[in-house]
């Protein structure tokens, strides 16, 4: 799996992102330095260039963790430390520069979760389907429907006006339990209860961003929905697309239901 253009986006905002904070540093180093060189002429050379290289390191890590082959094909072990720095430190970084610049946040945050992606494909972990929890937000359902969901999706009344009778007949087929969630709480109730080895998460990009995070370090794979009719109303998700992902992520042969 190669970088896709998806991907390039997150990194051109991170790129900004650290030429702003380089350019902060670098002025108030300026304005500290004075102070410092009253306690050693050598003092200002030393931070600047032990803060450089703490900088350097971990951009080097994130890169190498995500561009870096084992010889047997797979990532290296830097996946995981790549995973955390561009969670725990890209991430709140960009999220800062979209909201000074008013950058597309729905579009850095559509990138983050490929990146996230990214790095979860690249482990080559295999997932057995009782082991998956796809979380799937309320608003795929009709908005009039009657039919009560959130308790169990088999619930559904099966008239196909939205693509919970197509969901609900997939986790029927691949045996893996899907829950609606209509909130960040209940969707961490339901990991805590099922505690899967393995989400994939369906929302739009704002909440998936979020979730991702919240769960670090489960592995949380994300699709966004599409809306249509705007946000949170009678949403949809490629049924195509949540069936390629199950099988990125348990390549095994099914077995008959």
């Amino acid at each position: 799996m190669s970088l896709k253009k998806e991907h390039v986006y997150f990194l051109k905002i991170i790129s900004v992102s650290l030429i702003v904070i380089l350019s902060v540093f670098l002025l108030l180093f300026w304005i500290i330095s004075g102070g410092l060189e009253k306690i050693s002429p050598y003092l200002p050379l030393y931070i600047f260039f032990a803060l450089d290289f703490v900088l350097l390191l971990v951009i080097l890590i994130f890169f190498a963790g995500l561009i870096g082959r084992r010889k047997n094909g797979g990532k290296s072990f830097l996946v995981y430390p790549a995973r955390y720095i561009l969670i725990k430190i890209l991430y709140p970084m960009a999220f800062f520069i979209t909201s000074v610049f008013r950058i597309n946040r729905d579009k850095m945050q559509a990138s983050f979760v490929e990146i996230n992606n990214f790095l979860l494909f690249s482990l080559n972990k295999n997932v057995a389907f009782d082991r998956i929890l796809i979380l799937l937000p309320h608003c795929l359902q009709l908005h009039n429907c009657k039919a009560k969901i959130t308790e169990d999706i088999n619930n559904c009344l099966n008239c196909g006006k939205c693509n919970i009778k197509e969901l609900a007949a997939l986790s029927k087929k691949k045996g893996i339990f899907m829950a609606v969630a209509t909130g960040g709480t209940l969707a961490r109730r339901v990991i805590e209860e099922k505690r899967p080895k393995a989400v994939i998460a369906v929302a739009c990009e704002r909440d998936l961003s979020s979730g991702i995070i919240d769960s670090f370090p489960l592995f949380v794979y994300g699709l966004p929905n599409m809306r249509p009719n705007g946000p949170c109303r009678d949403t949809l998700v490629d049924v195509g697309a949540l069936y390629e992902l199950i099988e990125k992520i348990c390549p095994q042969k099914e077995t008959s239901v």
